[in-house]
């Protein structure tokens, strides 16, 4: 069969558009164009550029500037036409400098206009005189193309008729019914320097989402539109009262909530709840509080006090002589919720001075995804097998007893902080293990049936101690081990390690790239680092036959080497410059330059 009947290497330009559309990296839709000749020669009719990550435009301008190391002239006119068609750009408007915005202006002055393929629009100016802010807002709610903005702070001059979300920042104008537009579909005032009172028929009918903070008023009936899906209730001033809540609210956030939720308050239909904040929230649970439709149920905030009652241990708790964690009218209630699929527990500075039991025997056998992060807890009891997701850090618990050898367990992530690795029961099998904490033992050893290692331990004197995942070649076949991160930091004193040829991926973290290369099993396609070498690389002979390469440097800026043949590769990705707002980098290079590429900052 030749190309010219190859049924996939003539696909029409729409077909081979679409699927673009379903590829996120660029520099993968780069490696489709090169498939076949007849792709490549056509790439202008189908082919285009994600934008989300590219930012180009220089301070206080809107010209397309910062792409200097953008050399694929092959691409060149596919890149300017992808940066052109772009039409939900965002724009900074302050002193700070932010990398993942597209616009940055620090002078209000400087902005004739807001660029039509706007959409979001931060503003973060401490100080304005009146003569800027209304400059600045005129411009603002003359765009026909803005739908989100932040830090607002005046609606003196009008919004844009196309906005629909607002986050309010030292705002505190009186608001009456039409202040606030019907497209509006977002609302939050930001932080508490509201101080006015909102009355009913203020909200617009078709608000979806609010958030308040320290608001200083009853949430009387009628306030809240029929429409809000979601709300936001930080630090109230006031209980809420029952009949308050919309019928349709699918989500309630209280943070720093000092008052006794009481039944009824919480609509039918809720699907998540969560408690937040500060230690403050020291009440029983009483029936009929949480609604039996609840899918995901969060407690932050929780504080024991002397006339909280927390009644002796029922049957089921005897054979612990720690107290309970939670009242027991807590674990009632959650034990109740059929639907319950995700429950969080965080108390991080949790400070009592006994040792508190959590009875996982009251997890509901509906739930998927379980957190228990409470210093000085013990978990007892037996998890149930529906369970999919763990986070038990900074908890002691007996893994064998947790998971009893007559039940078998698949999970998708287990994580947990802990002195000790415990082994694996051959009867639960993981495809993430995420290990954290410090540890004194000697030796680590894999535990069984892992696909994915993400190692954080703190290691004392590390050097002295011996990693063993494998690798002596008799039982790579029986390894299940594909994924290995390394996220903490071993300061150049790495330990002995031997790891199976049957890993596909290795991040080596922060490690120095000198000492730890040499580790990569030739098994390895993709190479993840995250720290370059101050000193020359010796690459050793796997690291060559390596596909993928990808340079992770702080939160934002990721470069990705793909090897293309024997002899090239194509290096695409972003890379820090002071001083703008985002630079790109693409270019194809010669193998001998790869211990160059791999060792050098660019700037």
């Amino acid at each position: 069969m030749n190309n010219q009947t190859n049924k996939i290497v003539n696909l029409s330009h729409l077909i081979l558009n679409k699927i673009i559309s379903y590829i996120d990296d660029n520099i993968d839709i780069i490696c489709f164009s090169l498939v076949c000749k007849r792709w490549f020669n056509d790439r202008d009719k189908y082919l285009i550029f994600k934008t989300k990550n590219i930012h180009l435009f220089k301070l206080n301008s809107t010209d397309i500037q910062n792409h200097k190391h953008f050399n694929l002239p092959s691409y060149h006119n596919i890149f300017m036409k992808s940066i052109q068609s772009k039409s939900d750009n965002s724009l900074f408007i302050g002193s700070k400098n932010y990398h993942h915005y597209d616009y940055h202006f620090d002078d209000v002055r400087k902005i004739n206009s807001i660029p039509s393929n706007v959409t979001i629009i931060n503003t973060a100016i401490n100080f304005l005189f009146e003569g800027d802010m209304e400059y600045l807002y005129r411009l603002i709610s003359e765009s026909q193309s803005v739908t989100t903005l932040k830090g607002c702070r005046t609606l003196k001059y009008g919004l844009p008729k196309s906005i629909k979300s607002i986050t309010f920042h030292n705002f505190n104008e009186p608001l009456v019914k039409g202040s606030l537009p019907n497209t509006l579909e977002v609302l939050d005032f930001g932080d508490s320097y509201f101080k006015q009172e909102i009355l009913p028929g203020v909200l617009p009918d078709g608000l979806q989402e609010l958030t308040l903070h320290k608001y200083q008023y009853v949430i009387q009936p009628c306030v809240l539109p029929v429409s809000l899906r979601k709300l936001s209730l930080h630090s109230s001033q006031f209980d809420i009262l029952p009949g308050v809540l919309p019928v349709g609210l699918l989500k309630c956030i209280l943070g720093s909530y000092n008052f006794g939720i009481k039944p009824d308050v919480l609509p039918d239909g809720l699907l998540e709840f969560s408690l937040e904040g500060s230690d403050c929230y020291q009440y029983e649970i009483q029936p009929r509080v949480f609604p039996l439709s609840l899918e995901y149920l969060c407690f932050e905030s929780y504080n024991p006090s002397d006339e909280l009652a927390i009644p002796p241990p029922n049957r089921e708790d005897l054979e612990y002589s720690a107290k309970s964690l939670l009242p027991i009218s807590w674990l009632q209630a959650i034990s109740s919720l059929s639907n319950l699929q995700s429950l969080f527990v965080y108390f991080p500075y949790h400070d009592r001075d006994d040792t508190t039991i959590f009875n996982v025997n009251y997890l509901p056998s509906s739930l998927k995804s379980f957190g228990l992060i409470v210093p000085g807890t013990t978990m007892g009891g037996i998890m149930p097998t529906s369970l999919k997701k763990i986070d038990i850090d900074e908890c002691q618990f007996k893994i064998d007893e947790i998971f009893p050898e007559t039940k078998q367990y698949h999970l998708e992530s287990m994580e947990y902080e802990n002195n000790i690795i415990h082994p694996i029961p051959s009867n639960v099998s993981i495809d993430e293990f995420i290990i954290r904490g410090k540890s004194n033992e000697p030796k680590i050893t894999l535990p069984s049936g892992v696909g994915k290692i993400r190692f954080l331990i703190d290691w004392t004197n590390p050097k002295e101690k011996i990693m063993d995942f494998g690798g002596d070649g008799a039982t790579d076949q029986t390894c299940s081990l594909r994924e290995l991160h390394f996220v903490f930091d071993f300061e150049d004193e790495f330990p002995q390690v031997k790891l199976p040829n049957t890993i596909e991926l290795l991040d080596l973290g922060t490690n120095n790239l000198n000492t730890t290369l040499h580790l990569v099993p030739s098994s390895v396609k993709t190479l993840i680092f995250k720290n370059q070498s101050k000193i020359n690389i010796t690459i050793p002979n796997t690291i060559k036959s390596i596909t993928n390469i990808i340079g992770k440097f702080g939160l934002i800026y990721t470069q990705t080497i793909r090897k293309l043949d024997e002899y090239y590769y194509l290096l695409y990705g972003n890379h820090e410059n002071k001083g703008n707002s985002g630079n790109l980098v693409a270019r194809i290079f010669h193998h001998s330059k790869l211990e160059q590429i791999l060792g050098t900052k660019i700037e």
